[in-house]
């Protein structure tokens, strides 16, 4: 469950965290996700609050969100992204495959981008997910968006980066919380590669064949780039999340 925090922007502790002053006088430290959002001294802004547990451990966590109005209403319920897939790629080139895995696996699931970079991205993850998306991509991922995702209620689905499994470790390095790693069952080698760096003690590696976003994407797979066959299994595990979601909660549905 999220607890938002409301406050006045105070100071930035350093590149990585803020300093929120809350209405009863308390200073909150959050930590810095994406641009923050031309918040400055003073001004109204919001902050997400969650414990997300991986395996035996709770890990407490705020996240910075950005500027907000001191007496509008909560960004989004105690569920926050509820459990929306957001597929994060390092590389943007790689998105339409991505998208195309979506489409087929998600059977027509609706789908929200943003850039990495985006100004309260976490704001925007909300807003998209409130607003009835169903899949989100952010292009010009970066490690920290897992931490973010994860906050916010979300499956964080990480298009690793298709240079080799030390690159792909490097990169998650600097997530402190975990996600779901497609790997392509059409290259073993790579499976192999990545299930031998460890990553599995706190991310969870997921098989998953990407054939069904070239075929909707109408291209073939033979020849594919690393990055694209993990762009193409990370858009089907999204869509068949989506999918899932869809199911459940028709079901919870009066």
């Amino acid at each position: 469950m999220i607890a938002y925090v409301r406050g006045r922007f105070d100071a930035f502790v350093d590149a990585d965290d803020v300093l929120i002053t809350t209405a009863a006088g308390d200073a909150i430290s959050a930590r810095l996700f994406a641009p923050s959002g031309r918040a400055g001294p003073g001004d109204a802004v919001v902050a997400a609050t969650a414990t997300i547990t991986i395996g035996v451990a709770d890990h407490a966590r705020t996240a910075f969100l950005g500027p907000w109005p001191a007496d509008g209403p909560e960004p989004s319920g105690p569920l926050g992204l509820a459990a929306t897939p957001v597929v994060l790629l390092p590389e943007a080139s790689v998105a339409p495959i991505a998208r195309a895995g979506i489409e087929r696996a998600g059977r027509g699931a609706s789908v929200a981008s943003f850039d990495g970079p985006t100004e309260a991205l976490g704001l925007e993850l909300l807003s998209a997910t409130s607003s009835g998306t169903e899949v989100v991509i952010v292009d010009r991922a970066v490690a920290r968006h897992v931490d973010l995702v994860r906050i916010l209620g979300g499956r964080a689905v990480v298009a690793l980066p298709g240079t080799g499994p030390n690159e792909a470790k490097a990169w998650l390095a600097e997530a402190d919380l975990d996600a779901e790693l497609p790997i392509p069952t059409v290259d073993n080698a790579a499976w192999a590669a990545i299930a031998a760096i460890g990553l599995e003690a706190t991310h969870q590696l997921v098989h998953v064949d990407p054939a069904p976003a070239f075929d909707e994407a109408r291209m073939r797979i033979a020849g594919a780039t690393p990055a694209a066959l993990t762009a193409g299994a990370a858009g089907v595990l999204a869509g068949r999340i989506a999918a899932r979601n869809r199911r459940w909660r028709a079901a919870l549905e009066p």
